[in-house]
């Protein structure tokens, strides 16, 4: 991982870009950030967002959009994405009812496959992000099993390294297995404890020494910071890029 791969999902700083986008924007630059996957912002036209970017000194390297938007008006989504320069949507969800069986799965999988086709022709790349239900039990397989065997090969997997290990992977495992899918990393640590909690990378149980290492050597493109729940998000992320800083080649 070298240091200018490291970058920040903003849902992370939702609460404060609730109340002061551009102040939010300036405090994730000042943290060090320089790339930012978005999700989670207030409404803004996608024009004040990327000036606001700009302002900020933020790249944007992928978008969270949840597939209810894709179905609605996916056009829309990317002429958005587009304005603010972003290269790749990410879908961060499978909604209940599209995951009840392995058909249900393959039926969504083949559904992204269209929306890829789609964005490709406008130069944009798809890929989709696990929690840890994809890894159960489903039909005599997971949910994970299935997207990765029917998934068109142009879309790209953002591991959550957190969720996956929540729902009983080992990350640094589903890296090497996975090197032409696995494109991002979602760089959330697991506190300590019996109930899954996150915690900022490096202050929790998890091999992220390891796991960057894995993402390195197979060529994942971007380590992303993300908490759902940060205790204080600007000192958390402050300290998740010092660490990965530190480690990073």
């Amino acid at each position: 991982m070298r240091h200018d791969q490291i970058a920040l999902q903003l849902y992370t700083v939702r609460r404060l870009a609730a109340d002061d986008l551009a102040g939010t924007l300036g405090a994730v630059a000042a943290a060090g950030y320089r790339a930012v996957e978005l999700a989670g912002l207030p409404k803004v036209a996608p024009g004040e967002l990327a000036r606001l970017l700009d302002q900020a000194s933020l790249r944007v390297v992928a978008a969270h959009e949840g597939i209810e938007r894709l179905r609605d008006d996916l056009t829309a989504v990317a002429d958005g994405l587009e304005e603010v320069g972003c290269p790749r949507m990410i879908v961060p969800w499978m909604p209940e009812e599209d995951r009840r069986t392995a058909g249900d799965v393959r039926r969504f999988a083949a559904e992204l496959g269209g929306f890829a086709v789609a964005l490709a022709e406008r130069g944009m790349r798809l890929g989709y992000h696990n929690h840890a239900f994809e890894f159960e039990p489903l039909d005599g397989t997971t949910a994970w099993d299935v997207l990765l065997a029917e998934l068109r090969p142009e879309i790209e997997l953002e591991l959550d390294v957190y969720w996956a290990a929540v729902g009983g992977r080992d990350p640094v495992a589903e890296i090497h297995a996975n090197p032409e899918r696995i494109r991002l990393l979602h760089m959330k640590d697991l506190a300590a404890g019996a109930e899954p909690h996150d915690a900022p990378a490096g202050q929790g149980i998890l091999p992220i020494p390891e796991i960057v290492e894995a993402g390195r050597s197979t060529g994942v493109d971007w380590f992303v910071v993300e908490q759902d729940e940060p205790a204080d998000a600007l000192d958390d992320i402050e300290r998740a890029f010092a660490y990965l800083d530190s480690i990073a080649r």
